[in-house]
């Protein structure tokens, strides 16, 4: 009999703070007379834009047949709260696991009469995908009604997610230029820690980016997994017990 909901789309957060590179320089900035504030106003305004390194991850998905109903139910258990409605008999997974990383280049400065000036010369960031799997439960043998009937719905996942991440890596590139041309010179008594107040910004605003990205793919992805969707998929085969044999293709 028909299985109503048999399908899970799966999407994992793995954000790696921003890292730095730092090289200080002898270079001294203007001499101030005394104060922090009068020592911030020495840092000099940023001479050269930011470069950024942007780079879209986009690898092909991995299929898989080896798990059975039960260990799909085990997978999404791990990589969600709870398992709860239609997906306590999810035939199929799609697991994708959202990324970005960042390294970020800087130097500093000198300041006579103690301190630093932080500037940012380089970050190199990337985004989309560290990994993407494509769960077909072990009961369905391929060649069967079954197998690709869940492996077409798993792809339609696989479809939306890489359109989503075409449609929003521009978006992302862009707001972290925008973030860089504003981006201002730090001034710190322990160089190390500019670079890290320098880069605090930035690692808050990557990680807004991400939840949005996270929540595009929520949106698009949800009339796939909608009850009314699963009922009209689950029409199209009648072996959902798993007795069912592969099938030769017609010629």
């Amino acid at each position: 009999m028909p299985l109503p909901g048999w399908s899970k789309q799966i999407w994992v957060l793995s954000a790696a703070a921003l890292a730095g590179l730092l090289c200080v320089s002898p270079v001294k900035a203007a001499q101030q007379s005394s104060g922090a504030a009068q020592q911030r106003a020495a840092c000099a305004p940023y001479a050269k834009p930011i470069v950024l390194d942007f780079k879209t991850l986009a690898p092909q998905p991995v299929y898989n047949n080896t798990l059975s109903v039960q260990g799909i139910r085990n997978t999404i258990a791990i990589h969600s709260e709870r398992v709860l409605g239609p997906h306590e008999k999810s035939l199929g997974i799609t697991y994708a696991e959202t990324a970005y990383d960042a390294e970020a280049h800087s130097m500093a400065t000198t300041v006579r009469g103690g301190g630093y000036c932080v500037y940012l010369t380089g970050v190199d960031v990337n985004f989309g995908w560290k990994r993407m799997q494509v769960y077909v439960a072990s009961e369905f043998k391929p060649g069967t009604c079954e197998y690709r009937t869940v492996l077409d719905h798993e792809n339609q996942h696989v479809s939306v997610n890489n359109g989503a991440l075409k449609e929003f890596a521009p978006r992302f590139r862009a707001e972290v230029e925008r973030m860089l041309t504003n981006v201002q010179p730090v001034y710190a008594t322990n160089a190390q820690r500019g670079m890290d107040q320098a880069l605090a910004s930035l690692d808050t605003g990557m990680s807004g980016l991400l939840k949005q990205f996270q929540s595009m793919m929520s949106q698009r992805n949800a009339p796939l997994d909608s009850d009314a969707n699963y009922k009209a998929t689950a029409q199209l085969c009648g072996n959902w017990d798993g007795t069912s044999v592969p099938v030769k293709p017609a010629r």
